[in-house]
C-alpha cells in the first residue's frame, strides 16, 4: 500500500513504525505543521492509507473524510484524552470518575494499574472516539523507578504500537481482499466509510484477551498545577510519580528548590544516610553526580537529575535541560561551598549496584563465563542518552576500576558495554553544550572527553588482550553508535533505532569513526549512511555492518540473551573487524586528529552556524518550518527536478559559501534564507 505518515515530529515511535512498515509498503511523511500542509500532503501522495504514530494536532476533516485515516493513541480502548500516559504514572487507576475530585486526594491509588495498552483508532471528528481497529496490552509497574513518561513511551508503548499496527493494516488488507477479490486497487476501496469488528475493541491483537487494567475514562489535561507536590504531605513515592509522568515534557513546575523550575528525575532515595538524617521535608541534603536529593516526610528524599528554568514573557525560546547543580549554582541557589559540604559518596566504593534504591548513573557487575572466563559489564544510565565532558569522565574512571581488576590471577576475558534500558547513548550532551557561558568550548571538550572514552575501547582493553563487546539495548544516535561500533563485537536488540548520521545537526563527527565504519562498512556504503541522514533498524545495522548480532525480547529477557553471547563470544576464536588494523597510539593520534581538524570547522569556522543554530533549535524545540524531503518523498521531485535538503548539498560542507553569505549579510546584500529543517532528526534520537 502507499501509506502516509502525518506526524508532529518524526519521533522514535514514528521511525519505528516506519522501518517497520516499509519492508511491505512504500510511506511517505509530512509534518503536521498546519491543516494545509496535512491536507496538500494527501493530495500530492493520494495514499491508500494514513497513519499518525505521533500527532498533537486534529486531522483535518478533508483528509480523514477522504481517506482512511489510524491514529495511535497510547491507551487502551475507552481511554480518552491528551495526557494517557501522565495519568496512568501519576497513580490513576481508573476507579473514580471524577477527574477534580481525584485530583484532590493525597495519592492517586496504592499501586496504580497493573496493565495499559496502545490502540489504533479510525480519525473522526471526535478525538480518539472513533471506531478501533486493533490494540493491545501490556504490564506495567508505575512505581519502578526507572520508568519514566519517555522510557514507558520509547520501550512497551512503542512496541505495542508496532503490533497494534501491524494487526490493523492486516485487517484491512483482509477486508479489502474479502470485499474486492478481483480489484488491484487498494485506493478505490479503502474509504473511510469501511467498519472494523467490533471485537477488535473488545480483545489485544496478541493474548486475545479483554483489556485488563480496570476501567478506562475520559481525563482531561494533566496541567501543571495538578503535578505540583507538598513535601510536607506527599510521600517520596508520591513525590516520584508526579515527577516521573512529567518527563521528559513538560516537566515538573515546584518551587521546591527556592524558584519555580521544571524538576526531571524523581529517584527514590532509602539509603542509610538520608533516614540518619531526619532532616526537614523539601530540605535540600545530598549532591551527587550533578544530581541534587531533598528530603520527603516519609525520611526518605528524592534526587532531581536535572532541571529547566520557566520560559518568560520576554524569552525566545525554551531553557535548556540541564544538570540540577549546574542550574542552581547558575541561579545562586546553592554555591559552590554548600555543595561541596553536599556532596554524597558514590552509592558503593567498588562501582556495584547499589543495594537500596537511590541515584546511580554507572554501575559494573562481574561474572564468570566459562571455567576461567571473566567479563565486567558497565552500565551508564544517562538521561535521554547524552554524555556531558563530566560523564564522560566518570565512565572512565569506570572503565579504570574495570581494568585494575585485570591481573594475572584474575584476568578480565571481556569489557561489555551495556549503556542504559532506553537509550544507549546519543553523543554529546547538546542541552549542556547549549547552556554553557561557550558553547563552542564546550562542544570542543565535550567531543574531545567522548573520543577519550572512544580510545579506551579501540587501545587501552584490546592492548591487554580484553575483547570489547557492545549491548545496544535502547535507541542510539551520532557519537553514541560510533562509541559502539569501536567495540570488537556489537549485539543489538532487534527493537532498537540507530541513526548513526551527525550531518542533520551540521557535525562531521569524530570518536574515531572514520576508522570504525569504514572498516565495518566500506567506504562507500559509510559515506551513503552518513549522507542520507535515516534511521536504520537493528537488522539493517546488521546488513550494513554497524551491528554484528541481532537478539529479540526485552527487559530481563533481553539482558539474558545478552549475556549468552557473551559467553559464546569468550568461547570461541572471534575474527574482528579491527583484524589486520593498526591501533597504534600514532595511527589513532592521526585519525583524532583528522576528525577533530573538521569538528573545529564545525564550531568556530564561518560553517559553524549550521551547528549552532541546529543545536539551538533543537534544545529549545524551535518548530521545524518543512518536512525534509529526504523523509517527504511526496516533495521529493518537482517538474522533473529531484529536489534535496540543505543538509544533502556539497555546499552545505563549504566554507566558501559560508562566508559568501556573511559578506552578503553584512554589505546588505539579498540573501534567501535557506530552508533548514530544523528540530528534525534529533528529536528522534531523545527528549531533549
Amino acid at each position: 500500500m502507499k501509506i502516509l505518515f502525518l506526524c508532529t515530529a518524526h519521533n522514535s515511535l514514528s521511525q519505528r513504525l516506519f522501518l517497520t512498515l516499509a519492508e511491505a509498503h512504500t510511506i511517505t511523511i509530512e509534518y503536521a505543521l498546519s491543516d494545509s500542509t496535512m491536507v496538500e500532503a494527501a493530495t500530492l501522495w493520494q495514499p491508500d492509507l494514513i497513519i499518525c504514530p505521533f500527532l498533537t494536532a486534529r486531522v483535518p476533516r478533508e483528509v480523514h473524510r477522504q481517506f482512511l485515516t489510524l491514529i495511535v493513541h497510547p491507551g487502551p480502548p475507552g481511554d480518552i484524552g491528551p495526557s494517557a500516559l501522565d495519568w496512568l504514572l501519576i497513580g490513576d487507576d481508573g476507579s473514580t470518575d471524577d477527574p477534580g475530585k481525584l485530583l484532590q486526594t493525597q495519592t492517586l491509588s496504592v499501586s496504580g494499574r497493573k496493565y495499559w495498552g496502545v490502540t489504533v483508532i479510525q480519525a473522526i471528528e471526535e478525538l480518539d472516539a472513533g471506531p478501533v481497529w486493533a490494540f493491545e496490552q501490556f504490564p506495567v509497574h508505575i512505581d519502578d523507578p526507572q520508568l519514566t513518561k519517555s522510557t514507558l513511551y520509547r520501550g512497551p508503548v512503542t512496541q505495542a504500537a508496532v503490533t497494534a499496527i501491524l494487526a490493523a493494516v492486516g485487517r484491512i488488507q483482509a477486508t479489502f481482499e474479502a470485499t474486492q477479490p478481483s480489484s488491484r486497487s487498494f485506493r478505490s476501496t479503502l474509504s473511510p466509510d469501511i467498519a472494523p469488528s467490533g471485537i477488535y475493541k473488545e480483545f489485544s491483537a496478541t493474548d486475545h484477551k479483554p483489556f485488563q487494567g480496570g476501567m478506562t475514562r475520559h481525563r482531561p489535561l494533566l496541567r501543571a498545577a495538578h503535578r505540583d507536590f507538598n513535601t510536607s504531605l506527599h510521600t517520596a513515592r508520591e513525590i516520584s510519580r508526579r515527577i516521573r509522568c512529567s518527563d521528559s515534557q513538560p516537566g515538573c513546575l515546584s518551587t521546591v528548590l527556592g524558584q519555580s523550575l521544571y524538576l526531571y528525575g524523581g529517584i527514590v532515595e532509602e539509603g542509610g544516610w538520608i533516614q540518619e538524617m531526619n532532616a526537614v521535608p523539601g530540605a535540600v541534603v545530598g549532591c551527587r553526580d550533578e544530581a541534587i536529593c531533598f528530603a520527603t516526610c516519609d525520611n526518605k528524599g528524592i534526587w532531581i537529575t536535572h532541571v529547566r528554568r520557566m520560559k518568560r514573557i520576554n524569552d525566545t525560546a525554551l531553557w535548556p535541560k540541564v544538570p540540577a547543580v549546574v542550574c542552581l549554582l547558575d541561579l545562586q541557589l546553592l554555591s559552590p561551598e554548600r555543595i561541596e559540604q553536599l556532596t554524597v559518596l558514590q552509592s558503593t566504593k567498588s562501582w556495584s549496584i547499589a543495594v537500596s534504591p537511590t541515584f546511580q548513573e554507572i554501575w559494573v557487575e562481574f561474572s564468570t563465563v566459562g571455567m576461567a572466563g571473566r567479563a565486567a559489564y558497565v552500565f551508564f544510565e544517562f538521561y535521554n542518552g547524552a554524555m556531558s565532558t563530566t560523564q564522560c569522565s566518570r565512565l572512565i574512571q569506570a572503565f579504570d576500576f574495570v581494568l585494575s581488576t585485570h591481573t594475572d590471577a584474575t584476568p578480565l576475558s571481556a569489557v561489555v558495554l551495556m549503556g542504559g534500558r532506553s537509550y544507549f547513548s546519543n553523543g554529546i550532551h547538546l542541552n549542556v553544550i547549549e547552556a554553557a557561558a561557550d558553547p563552542r568550548q564546550e562542544s570542543w571538550e565535550n567531543i574531545n572527553r567522548i573520543n577519550d572514552v572512544v580510545f579506551y575501547l579501540l587501545h587501552e582493553f584490546p592492548k591487554r588482550k580484553i575483547l570489547t563487546i557492545a549491548a545496544i539495548r535502547g535507541n542510539c544516535a551520532a557519537g553514541g553508535v560510533a562509541v559502539a561500533a569501536a567495540c570488537d563485537k556489537v549485539i543489538a536488540s532487534a527493537a532498537i533505532v540507530l541513526n548513526p548520521a551527525y550531518r542533520a545537526l551540521g557535525l562531521y563527527g569524530s570518536e574515531y569513526h572514520t576508522i570504525s565504519y569504514t572498516k565495518r562498512c566500506g567506504n562507500a556504503r559509510t559515506a551513503k549512511l552518513l549522507r542520507n541522514m535515516l534511521p536504520l533498524s537493528a537488522n539493517d545495522a546488521n546488513r550494513l555492518g554497524l551491528v554484528d548480532y541481532v537478539v529479540a525480547g526485552d527487559g530481563v529477557n533481553l539482558n539474558e540473551c545478552i549475556r549468552n553471547h557473551v559467553t559464546m563470544l569468550i568461547g570461541e576464536t572471534n575474527v574482528s573487524w579491527k583484524a589486520g588494523i593498526s591501533f597504534s597510539t600514532t595511527t589513532l593520534a592521526l585519525v583524532r586528529t583528522a576528525e577533530l581538524g573538521e569538528m573545529a570547522k564545525d564550531f568556530w569556522s564561518p560553517r559553524a552556524i549550521r551547528y549552532h543554530r541546529r543545536r539551538r533549535d533543537f534544545v529549545r524545540k524551535v518548530k521545524p518550518w518543512a518536512t525534509p524531503r529526504r523523509f517527504a518523498t511526496h516533495r521529493r521531485v518537482e517538474k522533473g527536478e529531484i529536489l534535496l535538503d540543505e543538509e544533502e548539498k556539497d555546499e552545505f560542507d563549504s566554507i566558501e559559501a559560508y562566508e559568501e553569505q556573511a559578506q552578503k549579510t553584512l554589505t546588505g546584500g539579498t540573501r534567501q534564507e535557506p530552508t533548514r529543517n530544523r528540530d528534525v532528526i534529533f528529536s528522534c534520537h531523545y527528549e531533549s
